[in-house]
């Protein structure tokens, strides 16, 4: 019997469910710590905290140059490290500032986003170690709709059940008076306090992990300022690699970034540009004898070993 199966049983809807394996399930978000968490960027929470409200119109949102998902919707999730981000693959330096308000606050009008998720999701979940998340979990998707009414489609999510999401239906969201807000910078913290006369504090933590997801991007951009962008998107990608190297000229590169698939024109412009901005750039022998393209590396920081730091 699988993990699933042995789950489903234990489970007060299991004789229902265990016969369907291969249907839909459905859950619902649950509450972790007693306050839900509005994610957003830094952009956004200005603008949030000049307003006094969150807003769930996607004209006002478009007229401020921000994206909404879900129309007539505010969304919560319910800790700061569930849902920083869209993508997974960008980690979670996209939305670092939050306001945290206690669901008692937004009891009456917070309502906990429906997912509907299949047999393998599930059992991936256990895998996950989630399978806390299925306390609320169904297939009696008749009961949802009727809990929710006319608005079920507005509450239901057909992925990121891990985000673990909660949404307000509202044109405008005022901020409860127990609202804390929370930025990942000092800059932010002093115009945040001017902005609002909410308690706003620094979290630390997050500060500190934005900074170590946003060091390759930031390496990125000083090449990006020094190529130009003209030559920039000239470039196929961008990698940055720490660990030793030795250069040609024998000292030792422990941080580089690799410019790939560059041609050889425009690499002769490129090498020029970075050497004027300070960098040292170097590229295997015979590098483009075989193919048009090739890679140029970068030095981003050297070692004193072999060559005591010597530019080559």
């Amino acid at each position: 019997m699988s993990a699933l199966e042995s789950l489903l049983l234990e489970m007060a809807e299991a004789k229902v469910a265990f016969h369907k394996l291969n249907g839909d399930y459905y859950i619902t978000s649950i509450l972790e710590d007693g306050y839900l968490y509005h994610m957003t960027t830094w952009k956004s929470l200005k603008n949030i905290l000049r307003d006094g409200f969150i807003s769930g119109n996607p004209a006002y949102l478009a007229r401020k140059g921000i994206r909404q998902k879900h129309e007539g919707m505010v969304s919560f999730t319910t800790s700061k490290w569930r849902h920083l981000s869209d993508l997974p693959h960008l980690l979670f330096a996209a939305k670092p500032c939050y306001l945290r308000i206690p669901f008692d606050a937004l009891r009456d009008v917070a309502k906990p986003v429906v997912y509907r998720i299949s047999a393998p999701e599930l059992g991936d979940l256990i895998e996950g170690g989630c399978a806390y998340l299925f306390s609320t979990l169904t297939q009696n998707v008749e009961k949802l709709q009727k809990l929710y009414g006319a608005d079920f489609e507005r509450y239901l999510y057909h992925t990121w059940y891990v985000e673990n999401e909660w949404r307000v239906k509202a044109e405008r969201l005022p901020l409860p008076p127990e609202t804390e807000v929370y930025v990942c910078s000092r800059h932010q913290l002093k115009v945040a306090r001017q902005l609002t006369n909410l308690p706003v504090y620094l979290d630390l933590e997050l500060m500190k992990f934005c900074r170590a997801v946003n060091e390759p991007y930031n390496k990125i951009q000083r090449i990006r300022r020094a190529v130009g962008a003209d030559f920039f998107k000239k470039i196929k990608y961008i990698d940055i690699r720490k660990g030793e190297v030795e250069r040609p000229d024998g000292s030792v590169s422990v941080e580089r970034a690799i410019l790939y698939d560059v041609g050889f024109l425009d690499a002769q412009v490129i090498v020029r540009r970075l050497n004027g901005a300070g960098f040292t750039c170097w590229v295997h022998k015979n590098a483009w004898k075989y193919r048009p393209y090739a890679n140029v590396e970068v030095d981003l920081k050297r070692s004193a070993k072999k060559g005591g730091g010597r530019h080559g």
